[in-house]
């Protein structure tokens, strides 16, 4: 499954953030998914103590609009950014609807394949 996205209105920053939300494909660029996971791992270990992270992945030259879009959506109006992007994305909320990843649906299929019915009479 591919997550359609109306990419028109998006960043490329927001558009990423939207896939690793949803969940990637595995056919998605691998550095996304890492860098999304450093950012993310970065605020944690930066709430934990002053270490900094978030300012160096930041910084000019490297990740500005990715790190400034992720604390957006961590900060106390993140439903309002969350919304507003999945609005010009023309997504639905999967917080609302349940979404199957990739792996979970590899996972139902393998089981059902190995499931046979059988009946007692």
């Amino acid at each position: 499954m591919s997550i359609k996205l109306r990419s028109t209105e998006l960043s490329f920053a927001e558009a990423s953030f939207l896939k690793w939300q949803y969940g990637f494909d595995e056919e998605d660029e691998p550095f996304e998914r890492a860098l999304w996971q450093a950012i993310m791992r970065a605020w944690e270990a930066d709430n934990a103590s002053d270490a900094g992270y978030l300012e160096r992945l930041g910084s000019s030259g490297a990740f500005p609009e990715e790190v400034a879009l992720y604390l957006r959506f961590k900060s106390a109006g993140s439903d309002e950014v969350w919304n507003e992007l999945i609005r010009r994305a023309a997504l639905s909320d999967r917080r609302t609807v349940k979404v199957d990843t990739p792996i979970n649906r590899r996972r139902s299929t393998g089981s059902d394949r190995g499931q046979t019915t059988h009946t007692h009479q």
